[in-house]
Formats: C-alpha cells, sequence, structure tokens
C-alpha cells in the first residue's frame, strides 16, 4: 500500500487568499485533489515546492531594490562624509581674551569660516596662528589670535549643541 504525501504550506489560507487579490486573482484558493497514483503527487510536490508564485517574485524582486537603494544611499553618506571638511573646535586669544568656537574648513582651497561671526577665518596649522578677516581685506589688515587648542568633530558638535538656546 502506497503512502500518500502531504502537501506542506508556509501560507496560511488566508495568506494565500491575501496574495491572490494582491495579484488580482479573486478566485478562491481550492486544494488539488489527490490522485492514486504516488509518482504523481510527488511529481507536483517538487514542482510546486521549486515553482515561485508571481506574487512571491515580486516581492522577492521588491526587497531585492529596497537593499539595493538603502546601500546606495549608505554608500552615498559615507562618501559625503569622508569628502566632506570635518569641523574643528578652536580655542584662540589674543590680548589675554580666550575663545572658543566651530571652525568649518573651506571646500577646495577656499577659506574656512569661524560658525559665530560673519568674518572669514584663515587658519595657519604650521604658525599655530587663526587670522579673522572682513570681506575684501588683505591677509595683513586681518586680526590675528594664537592657537591654544584644536579638538576634532566630536568636541564641535557637543560645544555647538551646548552653546544653543
Amino acid at each position: 500500500m502506497a503512502k500518500q504525501i502531504k502537501k506542506a504550506s508556509l501560507l496560511s489560507e488566508a495568506d494565500k487568499q491575501k496574495l491572490l487579490k494582491k495579484a488580482g486573482n479573486k478566485k478562491p484558493l481550492t486544494q488539488p485533489q489527490a490522485t492514486a497514483t504516488p509518482t504523481s503527487v510527488t511529481r507536483t510536490v517538487s514542482r510546486s515546492a521549486t515553482r515561485l508564485t508571481p506574487a512571491e517574485e515580486q516581492a522577492s524582486t521588491s526587497t531585492g531594490k529596497t537593499i539595493k537603494l538603502w546601500s546606495g544611499l549608505a554608500a552615498l553618506v559615507l562618501a559625503a562624509f569622508i569628502i566632506a571638511p570635518t569641523p574643528q573646535l578652536l580655542e584662540y586669544h589674543s590680548a589675554g581674551l580666550t575663545t572658543q568656537s566651530v571652525y568649518m574648513p573651506g571646500w577646495f582651497g577656499k577659506a574656512g569660516t569661524i560658525l559665530d561671526t560673519n568674518q572669514r577665518a584663515v587658519l595657519s596649522e604650521e604658525e599655530q596662528t587663526l587670522y579673522l578677516c572682513f570681506e575684501g581685506q588683505s591677509n595683513e589688515q586681518c586680526a590675528k589670535y594664537q592657537l591654544r587648542k584644536q579638538q576634532g568633530l566630536i568636541a564641535a558638535a557637543l560645544f555647538w549643541f551646548s552653546s544653543r538656546p
């Protein structure tokens, strides 16, 4: 006596109906009739197990597209983070006055800026000097400050957030 093989399904009947309705097929899903020969049953089981329904194919392609989209966005953000100049927290003094400010380096050789002033900033790291200039002035007419300390991105972000009202 031959043993009949039952079809295994990963989806419940309700999930199958939902998928069929989304695909546009409004017919109710019915179970195929079991045949008397066991070989035909095993063939249908193996064929149905390897085939994907149109809804499953659409779901797998949409997840593939979203993965590609998110990985592309992550690569773009990483590239922007590497290319973009990083802000620094500068502590500088002149004539007994010590100040801390966030310095944003300029892009592609342009002069940087201090975020709490409208002057352009020229940072000379070799001389440990910061020049603050108004637009239209030459570097000789700029205010000269001696650098005391330079800190990185995290210190600049903490200082900027703490100084905001």
